[in-house]
């Protein structure tokens, strides 16, 4: 169902079937560009000041500034930027495939969350496969996918004292022609029916969460044929996957994709393995303590 202003008037307390539809979606989407839009709206504010004590010195700090002030740009532009794709993606509008590297894309979350890992004192170790093929997809939809699921495990990993906070991201080549990416951590887990409802609109475990980045999140991954899903690692914490079909150049090649509300995917993809489990395959990890790229 497509939402425009032009729907509301329509509206009554006894439009009991479309109405409850529009409202629902409209709350969703509302919630979703809050919870999104978050951390963009952080980096602005905080690299606005940064860039105004630079210039504030003596003597100023003009080169620092200027970079303070293009990170304050790109924060915006990608603010706006999600907006409009959670806007295409309410709307079921229509999406042109890319070419995204999963790897890249990866990296990209992790420079952008990596002052949070390291106020959370997150250790992070990549398995990252060193020959991946590209995904079909939205560059900028799957890397907040990957972002919410980092920022997911170090939530989890907060109230942990009598442990390391590990954080594992692994990318491997799934074995029906898709790519599976995995993030592990070393947190609290979940008991059963908190797993059972883990996707859920507004449903969290978090005390100050909105339940929506997980939901966001698996509809992101669902529309572009994939499946995103949740386990109860053997021992500490929990693994979040999601798998995604590769880029078929003659197939997908700047198709446009269209989904209804009632798509549903296609394949099944593996269960995300116990670290304890997959000691034999794992790619080797390396642990990141210094500002990556």
């Amino acid at each position: 169902m497509r939402l425009t202003a032009d729907s509301f008037p329509q509206t009554t307390m006894h439009d009991d079937g479309a109405a409850s539809i529009d409202f629902a979606e409209l709350s969703l989407l509302a919630a979703s560009i809050a919870h999104e839009v978050n951390q963009p709206l952080s980096g602005i504010i905080t690299n606005a000041s940064t860039c105004l004590r630079m210039l504030a010195s003596d003597p100023p700090n003009i080169s620092g500034a200027l970079e303070t002030a293009r990170r304050t740009i790109r924060d915006g532009n990608r603010a706006a930027e999600i907006v409009t794709q959670l806007r295409a993606l309410f709307a079921h509008e229509e999406s042109l495939l890319e070419r995204v590297d999963l790897n890249e894309a990866t990296h990209e979350a992790i420079a952008r969350t990596w002052s949070e890992l390291q106020r959370n004192r997150v250790i992070l170790q990549l398995g990252l496969a060193d020959v991946l093929p590209p995904v079909a997809g939205v560059r900028v939809q799957l890397q907040q996918v990957i972002l919410n699921l980092i920022r997911n495990g170090m939530e989890a990993m907060k109230e942990v004292e009598d442990r390391p906070r590990l954080l594992r991201i692994r990318t491997e080549k799934d074995g029906w022609n898709g790519v599976q990416l995995t993030v592990t951590d070393s947190g609290i887990g979940l008991d059963p029916p908190s797993l059972a409802n883990l996707f859920k609109p507004f449903h969290t475990t978090k005390q100050d969460g909105m339940g929506i980045g997980l939901c966001v999140s698996r509809s992101i991954v669902e529309r572009f044929r994939g499946r995103l899903w949740a386990a109860r690692n053997d021992g500490h914490g929990c693994s979040f996957a999601f798998s995604i079909p590769c880029y078929a150049t003659r197939s997908t090649k700047g198709k446009v994709l269209r989904l209804s509300t009632a798509a549903k995917p296609s394949f099944r993809g593996k269960q995300p393995r116990s670290p304890q489990k997959d000691s034999k395959s794992r790619p080797t990890h390396r642990s990141h303590r210094t500002r990556p790229r």
